[in-house]
Order: C-alpha cells, then sequence, then structure tokens
C-alpha cells in the first residue's frame, strides 16, 4: 500500500485531562495527580467511547516518567522535586491500535503543593486516514496482503498475485492493475493501455478519493484518471526529452510529484534521481519545475517510494544497497576481499515545495567489519582481513534502514516501511567459522510525532522475502 496520505495536523478539540489537588504533604517535594476522561473529577468536552487507554508522560531535564491508566482512572506522579515539568498526554483505541488524540501542557511543581492543570487533547484518529491492510510483495513479485494489527497474511476474497502496484482507499478496498484492466478488489472497473506504464503507475489520493494511473508516451510523461463512474478519462501532459525514465509519483489534490531519472552516455543512473514539483494543469518541459536531487540531500542509492502527506510533507525512501555499488543489490554479486558493500537507507522528509528536508534512518559513515585470528588461516584457504561496510550496526538495527523499498501502511502519526538488508560477519579462522550474511525481512515503523523509528515486524525468509539478498 503506497502514495497516501495522514493526518499530522490537529482536526478539533477532544478531551481535557485535569490534573486535580491532592492531599498536601508535610514534605518538601510536590505531586501531581491527573484525572482521566470518565472519573468524577475530570472534565472533558467530547466524549470518545472509542479511547480505552491513556497514556501520560512527566518529564524535564532530570525526570522522566510515562504512566497509562483507563477511562475512569487516576495517574499519580508522587515526590516530585520542584521545577519545570511537561506534561504529555495521548488517548488510544485499543481495539484497532489508533491514537485518537494527545496533548501537551507545561507544569510548574513547588514544594509542599499539589498541582491543578489541564492538559487540553487533540482529536486526530477518528478523521485520518488510516491503513486497514499492508500489501507486501515477494521477491518474485508475488503480493501479499497482510492485517496491519495482527501481521499475518489476511483473506479479502480475492488475490493480488503479480499484480502491479496496489493502493487502498478510504473504505478499505483495494486498488490494482493486472494485464490491461483496473481492479477494484476483484471487479474489472477500467481497460487501459498496460504497454505505456511507467514502473510504478498506481497512485492514491484520499484527499479527493479518486485515483491516478502513470503513463509514459514518450517523450511525455501523461497522467490518467477516472471518476467513480469510470466513464470520464483525463489525460494531462508533462513535456519531456527523450532521455527519461519514469519511476514514481504521487499526487495530492492539484499538486504532483514525479520520480525520473535522466539518460546520459553512461546509461542510467539511479543516484542521479530527480525529485520534481509541479500542478495537475500546468503543460509545460520538466527542466522548468522544482527540483531536488539525492546528491543534494546527502543521501545515495535508489528512491524506491513515495508519499505526499495531508500537511503537504512528501515522503521518499531512499535505498542503498549493492556491492561496490550502491544500486545493484547483492542478486548474483560477490563480495571480494578488502570490498565494500552497502546496506543501508533513509527516509526523507521534503516540504511541499522541495525546499527543505530531514533525513531519518540514515547510516552516514562506514566501518570496518575485520576477520578474526587471520594468521590461523590455513594455506589452501583465501585469507580475507576486512571489508568496508555501509551498514548499520547490528546493535542499532531497530533505529536505521538496511533497505527501504516501500511504504506499507499509514497510520495517524505513523509509516509502516518495508525494510530489506543485511549486516555481515567476517570468518573466524581460529575458530574455523565461515563468514555470514545476516538478511533482513522487516516491517519498520517511524513515528511521526517524535520520528523514532522501531521494528514492528521481522520475517523469516520461509515467510516473505522482500528481495533476493543471495551473494
Amino acid at each position: 500500500m503506497k502514495k497516501l496520505i495522514f493526518s499530522i495536523l490537529p482536526a478539533f478539540l477532544f478531551a481535557f485531562i485535569s490534573c486535580m489537588n491532592m492531599s498536601s504533604g508535610s514534605g518538601e517535594n510536590g505531586s501531581v495527580r491527573v484525572a482521566l476522561p470518565g472519573s468524577g473529577r475530570a472534565t472533558y468536552t467530547y466524549s470518545s467511547s472509542n479511547a480505552k487507554k491513556y497514556i501520560v508522560r512527566l518529564y524535564n531535564d532530570d525526570f522522566d516518567q510515562t504512566e497509562e491508566g483507563t477511562v475512569g482512572g487516576v495517574i499519580e506522579f508522587p515526590d516530585l522535586e520542584p521545577g519545570k515539568y511537561t506534561a504529555e498526554a495521548e488517548a488510544w483505541n485499543t481495539d484497532e491500535n489508533i491514537l485518537e488524540g494527545n496533548g501537551s501542557t507545561k507544569i510548574t511543581v513547588k514544594s509542599g503543593e499539589n498541582t491543578d492543570c489541564n492538559i487540553k487533547m487533540i482529536l486526530e484518529g477518528q478523521t485520518a486516514y488510516y491503513s486497514k491492510y499492508m500489501i507486501l510483495t515477494d521477491y518474485n513479485n508475488t503480493k501479499y496482503i497482510y492485517d496491519y494489527k495482527t501481521v499475518q497474511e489476511t483473506s479479502t476474497g480475492f488475490t493480488l498475485g503479480d499484480s502491479y502496484n496496489a493502493v487502498e482507499d478510504n473504505s478499505g478496498h483495494i486498488y490494482h492493475i493486472k494485464d490491461s484492466n483496473l481492479y477494484k478488489d476483484s471487479e474489472s472497473v477500467l481497460s487501459i493501455d498496460a504497454s505505456n506504464l511507467i514502473k510504478n503507475p498506481l497512485c492514491y489520493d484520499n484527499t479527493t478519493d479518486t485515483y491516478w494511473i502513470g503513463l509514459e508516451k514518450i517523450p511525455y510523461f501523461y497522467l490518467q484518471n477516472s471518476d467513480n463512474s469510470y466513464n470520464t478519462n483525463v489525460d494531462r501532459p508533462l513535456l519531456a526529452s527523450k532521455g527519461e525514465s519514469f519511476f514514481n509519483f504521487a499526487i495530492q489534490e492539484n499538486k504532483v510529484y514525479l520520480i525520473y531519472i535522466e539518460y546520459n552516455d553512461s546509461g542510467y543512473n539511479d543516484s542521479d534521481s530527480n525529485i520534481i514539483y509541479f500542478t495537475k494543469d500546468e503543460n509545460v518541459s520538466l527542466t522548468e519545475q522544482k527540483r531536488i536531487q539525492l546528491p543534494t540531500i546527502g543521501v545515495s542509492g535508489t528512491i524506491t517510494d513515495m508519499a505526499v502527506l495531508e500537511d503537504g510533507t512528501v515522503a521518499v525512501l531512499v535505498r542503498s544497497v549493492g556491492v561496490e555499488s550502491e544500486t545493484e543489490g547483492f542478486d548474483n554479486t560477490s563480495v571480494s576481499n578488502e570490498g565494500t558493500v552497502y546496506s543501508r537507507g533513509a527516509l526523507v522528509l521534503l516540504s511541499s515545495d522541495l525546499s527543505t528536508y530531514k533525513v531519518y534512518g540514515w547510516t552516514d559513515s562506514a566501518r570496518t567489519i575485520s576477520a578474526t585470528n587471520v594468521e590461523d588461516a590455513e594455506n589452501d584457504v583465501t585469507k580475507w582481513t576486512s571489508i568496508t561496510a555501509y551498514v548499520p550496526e547490528y546493535e542499532e538495527r531497530n533505529s536505521y534502514f538496511y533497505g527501504p523499498l516501500k511504504i506499507v501502511a499509514i497510520r495517524p502519526k505513523e509509516l509502516v516501511i518495508a525494510d530489506c538488508g543485511a549486516n555481515f560477519v567476517l570468518p573466524d579462522y581460529s575458530g574455523k567459522k565461515n563468514g555470514k550474511m545476516f538478511t533482513h525481512n522487516r516491517l519498520m515503523t517511524v513515528n511521526l510525532r517524535d520520528f523514532a523509528i522501531s521494528c514492528k515486524k521481522e520475517f523469516s525468509e520461509s515467510e516473505i522475502k522482500f528481495q533476493n539478498l543471495d551473494i
């Protein structure tokens, strides 16, 4: 599932979580008592029966504590050193794992006193788009539909097989292209010319509840869409020169973002990928558009996916995987002694006009992976000493990417990204242990509030294998 949008901005007032008085103590420290919605002491202006769990965090430079509670309960923070604190609260729909609302406030705790406060919460989850499914692709291009919550393959009454990239709409229906037809679940809704499709040809814009198809009619890039009756086709050409290859695009209302690579004397270089911005009503040359390239951002490799977020932020995945090359991958390649391997990637968040950016999960420096006890290598063994690796440290594997491939789900304040790569261990000659490549096929979550990266699920290769990582 890709090229969707989510709510990063608050929608409207959700509730007040109240910090109420408790009996004063005789000590020098203070305390805070948090009354949750549903309790007799809490005040709130919007009732949401979906919010079942509340998480409250109280912190400053010297203190950081998080507590959980349920509807009608209270959370206490006793014995607090006097000073300034920040209180943050979240309301969660535990059935769907959706963040319903959050808020924060500043608190001053005084010696021997208790603190009154209100944390105004903002409703998020009920108005934001959220994926019900994750569409995962095996390396042979077979696609499977997984339930977001259980991370298990789910039955939807139809199969995707080797369809082109699939997208999920607001109602949980899945659009996908197979042969010369666009399907909504199992229903064929539009005949198309599949010979002109770009690499990732399908995009769904849930702000307008419409899908778009990317077509390549040399030397033009075209957008085509149909309304919900599937009887109105609109072509919108963007003039290109004769040397472009189009890979990805994403749309939000009238804004279009396109990934393309220029052809030069040495062929196509994925690291020279252009990210450009234009509007759907423009019929102008690519050279006239606002653009940014990977070297400008400070990352390298191949752009594998993109999406436009509801606040206009453009999310781009960059994958840098290969041996002596950042774009060739591992399949049918070999590692040489004192060679260089790459297995890294990044989530890049760009402003809507492509003028600013931030990079997350990128391994930006090399490290040396060495063999051990090389002096004990037997004469008939080729001695390895070291390789240079642009690969996350194993201890950092859950906060960095090995090679992101696809945005597979978008939830309120969260992206789920299919990540595939490897880390390496060189031989231990004294122990007669061979070197090994450890492969990873993982679903990584990015929290879009604090941009923390974590692992949601790691698959064995017998379950699913996003890319072929054999060397």
